[in-house]
């Protein structure tokens, strides 16, 4: 099985971005089919929109032929006219759609049954009618559909900044009506593997939340999709990305600058700036070389197969949740997408896709340029330093 066969988000939409579809199929028991009829709107709400029109035209029709075939037995006192079923389906029809009715007697003799019949079929029809209604206007208006327009770049990109791997990716709103109250999550999907993370695991597929150094994610990880923004997660001790032979790792395990599973995922960078007590560290060195004099160096070939050996055996996959508020309808919009091994680019960067409009002074986002990157040559890392 290929490794994009192993893919759990889809990149099938447009401009190679994700639908939000789960490759997930679920063997249920038996019996589980009556917990959908726990919540029957949001089980038809659910459904295709070909399943909800077919489900609505095949009840529509049941709804005619039952009624129809009551108008034929009908006492001949109540002067209704119908003898046949196909009269029987008009009648049927005239009073579910309140078109009037053509018979000779419209009070039909005033006879009781046929007064109970087309007062029990009109109700049937604004019953459904108002079913029909609702359950259309939340296909046609759901949250989901409305989060095709945010856009995430189709590559992500590893850099070492002053000596610590950061994996990066892009994000940025398309419409000029923005999400409320944005904010972003990470999960590395993982596979069984002799990564220590699984040493306590039955499952042979498990996530991982990873923790996000900006938009820092102690903050809500809060977004301006507005312009596009770069989401960075660093690759330190307590990473699901971080291969098990590049760990630092004490004889005795240590939770202060090591992760085992359960314990709650750390950021070393809360250390650094001193956001979190390290009594428990011991001298312990870095992870990574920090000495160097530029802040952004490449990385070196054995660096990279290492980590790609590492994220080919457990299947890696990086799922993004970005979610906001609509406030149009007030509706939360999530958008999905995955990065795999194959779509992670190596000392690349994001180009430059936001210019200035000289006459009015508008800001101007070119998303055509929006997904390309760039290898990080001399020339980037001489920018980088002077900048």
């Amino acid at each position: 099985m290929t490794d994009n066969a192993l893919r759990l988000v889809d990149r099938n939409g447009p401009l190679k971005q994700s639908q939000g579809t789960w490759n997930i199929r679920r063997i249920r028991p038996p019996q589980a089919w009556k917990l959908y009829f726990e919540a029957p709107f949001h089980t038809i709400v659910n459904q295709s929109l070909y399943k909800v029109i077919l489900w609505f035209t095949l009840v529509y029709l049941t709804n005619l032929i039952f009624f129809a075939c009551i108008y034929m037995v009908l006492p001949k006192q109540c002067n209704l006219g119908v003898t046949t079923f196909a009269q029987g389906w008009m009648f049927s029809v005239s009073v579910l759609s309140t078109i009037g009715f053509g018979a000779n007697d419209i009070f039909f003799g005033s006879c009781p049954s046929g007064i109970f019949v087309i007062t029990l079929e009109s109700m049937m029809g604004i019953l459904m009618g108002a079913l029909a209604f609702g359950v259309l206007y939340q296909r046609f208006a759901r949250g989901q559909a409305r989060a095709s327009t945010v856009a995430v770049s189709n590559f992500a990109c590893v850099q070492k900044i002053r000596g610590n791997l950061y994996f990066m990716f892009q994000t940025c709103e398309m419409r000029k009506h923005q999400l409320n109250e944005a904010h972003v999550r990470c999960y590395a999907i993982l596979h069984r593997s002799r990564n220590p993370y699984h040493s306590h695991h039955i499952h042979s597929i498990q996530s991982f939340p990873m923790r996000l150094q900006h938009p820092d994610d102690d903050l809500n990880a809060w977004l301006i999709l507005a312009l596009p923004s770069i989401i960075v997660h660093r690759i330190d001790a307590w990473s699901p990305l971080l291969p098990p032979e590049m760990r630092s790792r004490d004889p005795e395990h240590n939770p202060a600058n090591d992760y085992r599973f359960p314990e709650p995922i750390q950021r070393a960078a809360d250390e650094e700036v001193g956001n979190r007590d390290n009594r428990h560290r011991r001298n312990k060195g870095k992870l990574f070389d920090e000495t160097s004099g530029s802040a952004i160096t490449p990385m070196t070939n054995t660096e990279i197969d290492r980590i790609l050996a590492y994220w080919n055996e457990v299947h890696l996959e990086v799922v993004v949740l970005i979610e906001g508020i609509d406030a149009s309808s007030s509706y939360t919009v999530q958008m999905r997408q995955s990065f795999k091994a194959s779509e992670i680019m190596f000392n690349h960067q994001f180009i430059n896709c936001v210019d200035y409009e000289n006459e009015s002074g508008a800001t101007v986002i070119d998303f055509n340029r929006f997904h390309r990157t760039v290898p990080m040559d001399s020339e980037a890392f001489s920018m980088s330093k002077e900048d």
